[in-house]
């Protein structure tokens, strides 16, 4: 009976490290993205050879608004630390910066085996109007006026204050910022904005260039995909379009084949499958997506083509990508349906940092559809307003594709459609620039835990990083 009790507390112990793990594990692949194949592969590539310590969600009290003194009024932002590495008063802080989607633990991956090398603490907060981060009167369209890249930057840097008072140890010793995608722009844009909070930055990914009209992403992901599988996905294009132009029973049947809401509207459709296929390249699955695809041939019928994509994306994403309601205008205009995380960031992109994936004039592997205006209409649709995100205005303030902070570690990776709204070389001498030319080598790959699998390119990419960490830490 003792041995059994000890066995059973034992195994409780590592399922709690397990979840712990695994939450940290997640921060960048979308959530609506994690019901097949593709989350099981990121969560084997971001396993640490140590079990994360298991940590529960501290709260930090927030200004809602950091720029206006006579509001007092305040909400719950969540925040995780690992401290099993620490060496307080001597080991640096090593600060992720969470984006658009729930953070669920610690630092994991790169970040937690740079933290055990460096004797780190690990800190996190997650990012406002995201996960359990979410002001009373939730996610409105006046609400949202306090979901800004400016609130969100002022958020890190009142944190910082906090946490160095409350832990005064690690106020003594020097801070690193870490951020992905959208928080590796973050990372880049907090050295401009506050640059005496933290000594560094890694910039994964990093899109500072908030471009309106994106075109260029559709470019990239033809040019990663090569010719014959280009072709191939723009048969299945093709496909489904001729489909729905038949009527709407034709699109009801290609909204079936991928589990999508019965109201969505076709150009949302078409919107979800580019994305779905673009992501298989952003996150590193070229290979075997264009594999796949390989059953198509000139002699399939439209039927036989759209089910090929479709069990594809069913089983490499999992039926919540289309059902999740990230994609649908409706459901994300809709108090009752709306996902709160995915219609925050739609009020980002529609707000600020646009990143509008549109398709290009010639060429394009995504419906002509998809323009400028498709996306402003949604927009409005979404929020009951016209609005033009102040794009501009941000390139503007931060640089854009020249930013103006010091001391950040810019990488990006050759499959990667986002590196097109990334740095293209290194900005200045202390903002250094590497991109990893290799395929399948895709979206924020060096966050990954380091394994004797990895391509050179990458490995390269980690040991330059890590020679400016440890002479911005040294400083």
């Amino acid at each position: 009976i003792i041995l059994l009790k000890l066995t059973m507390k034992v195994f409780i112990v590592l399922l709690l490290c397990l979840a712990a793990l695994l939450g940290s594990a997640v921060q960048d692949l979308p959530e609506r993205a994690r019901g097949g194949l593709a989350y099981k592969e990121h969560l084997a590539r971001m396993k640490t050879d140590t079990v994360l310590k298991a940590a529960q969600p501290l709260i930090y009290t927030s200004d809602l608004d950091n720029f206006n003194s006579a509001n007092n009024r305040t909400f719950a932002q969540r925040y995780y630390v690992n401290d099993e590495y620490w060496a307080p008063g001597s080991g640096p802080v090593f600060f992720l910066i969470a984006g658009e989607g729930t953070c669920n633990g610690p630092p994991g991956g790169y970040i937690a085996t740079l933290g055990a090398q460096y004797k780190a603490l690990l800190v996190t907060l997650e990012h406002r109007f995201y996960g359990e981060s979410i002001p009373e009167g939730g996610a409105t369209t006046e609400n949202y006026q306090y979901l800004t890249v400016e609130q969100a930057l002022a958020d890190l840097a009142k944190f910082t204050r906090f946490y160095q008072t409350n832990v005064p140890a690690s106020a003594s010793v020097p801070w690193v910022a870490f951020g992905g995608s959208y928080p590796g722009a973050l990372s880049s844009w907090y050295r401009h904005t506050y640059p005496q909070h933290t000594v560094g930055a890694l910039s994964s990914s990093g899109v500072t260039n908030t471009i309106i009209d994106f075109y260029q992403f559709d470019q990239q992901i033809s040019a990663a995909a090569g010719n014959d599988c280009g072709n191939k996905i723009k048969a299945i294009q093709a496909a489904f379009a001729r489909t729905i132009a038949t009527g709407p029973a034709g699109l009801q049947s290609s909204l079936a084949k991928l589990a999508c809401d019965k109201d969505m509207s076709s150009t949302d459709f078409y919107f979800m499958i580019a994305d779905s296929w673009s992501m298989g390249i952003q996150y590193g699955a070229k290979t075997k997506m264009c594999g796949s695809f390989g059953a198509i041939t000139e002699q399939s019928s439209d039927e036989e083509i759209m089910n090929v994509f479709a069990e594809w994306s069913n089983a490499y994403w999992g039926k919540d990508f289309c059902a999740g309601g990230f994609y649908n205008t409706k459901a994300l205009a809709d108090p009752a349906r709306w996902d709160v995380n995915s219609r925050s960031w739609r009020y980002q992109t529609c707000d600020q940092v646009s990143y509008f994936n549109t398709a290009p004039k010639t060429g394009s592997l995504r419906a002509q559809e998809l323009d400028l205006h498709y996306h402003l209409k949604q927009c409005e649709a979404m929020f009951g307003k016209k609005m033009f995100p102040t794009s501009l205005k941000m390139i503007a303030n931060y640089g854009g594709e020249f930013p103006k902070a010091e001391n950040v570690f810019y990488s990006d990776f050759s499959d990667d459609p986002w590196q097109r709204a990334s740095v293209w070389f290194s900005p200045s001498t202390s903002q250094p620039y590497h991109l990893a030319m290799c395929d399948d080598c895709g979206h924020c790959m060096d966050m990954h835990t380091p394994s004797t699998s990895d391509p050179a390119p990458l490995v390269e990419s980690r040991k330059q990083f890590e020679g400016y960490l440890a002479q911005w830490i040294k400083k």
